[in-house]
């Protein structure tokens, strides 16, 4: 949690700053991987730690509901990796969704992009399968990142190359890293109740008004 200790520090040297943030909406989507700790190292492991969001920023402020996989990469019955399936005996997928409260804090700026810093949080609900179907919950998660955004051409999100075409609608654009810790609490009757933690490393992008 380096990096979301060094974003806090940021944040709060320059939370003055970015009240003159552009208020607006956006989506975002990440991918990275994931590590469980404690109770769930066993059953998750290292796995796929895929995440789509949708978000309202004020200022420095965003509300932002999510959801998010931890995905084994080895499945049974489906495509490997991402689609359909079950995890292979033994292991384990966690499904979330929840609601984070995220603050963000410019760092650097140009006429064309911007840097900026963030740390989020906030609860969700849990439920896994495999190994750990039947099992649900709550928790809350906290990360901290850091993004890059400036204006692009929006049809280059379909297809890359068209972000440097001088033609078409603008939208604002970002790609970012994402670092962070989901603490589980998880029960089911009948079993032992599981509290422990998932940490994730994942790289994104978003577009929207302003994020």
């Amino acid at each position: 949690m380096r990096l979301a200790l060094v974003v806090v520090v940021a944040c709060s040297a320059a939370a003055p700053q970015a009240a003159r943030a552009d208020d607006g909406v956006y989506v975002t989507e990440s991918f990275g991987v994931g590590t469980g700790r404690g109770a769930l190292a066993d059953p998750l492991g290292h796995v796929i730690h895929a995440r789509l969001a949708a978000g309202m920023r004020l200022r420095f402020l965003a509300i932002e509901p999510w959801m998010l996989a931890e995905l084994q990469d080895e499945r049974e019955g489906g495509l490997r990796g991402f689609v359909g399936g079950d995890p292979v005996d033994g292991r384990a997928d966690l499904d979330a969704y929840g609601v984070d409260a995220r603050v963000i804090a410019p760092l650097a700026s140009t006429r064309t992009s911007r840097l900026e810093a963030y740390v989020r949080g906030g609860p969700f609900i849990a439920s896994g399968t495999g190994a750990l179907a039947g099992y649900h919950g709550r928790g809350a998660g906290v990360a901290g990142g850091i993004q890059i955004t400036g204006r692009v051409r929006a049809l280059g999100f379909l297809w890359a190359p068209l972000l440097f075409v001088k033609r078409g609608p603008m939208a604002t654009g970002a790609i970012y890293l994402d670092q962070g810790y989901d603490f589980y609490e998880l029960q089911m009757d009948g079993a032992p109740r599981i509290r422990a933690r998932v940490g994730h490393v994942s790289f994104g992008f978003a577009i929207g008004q302003s994020f």
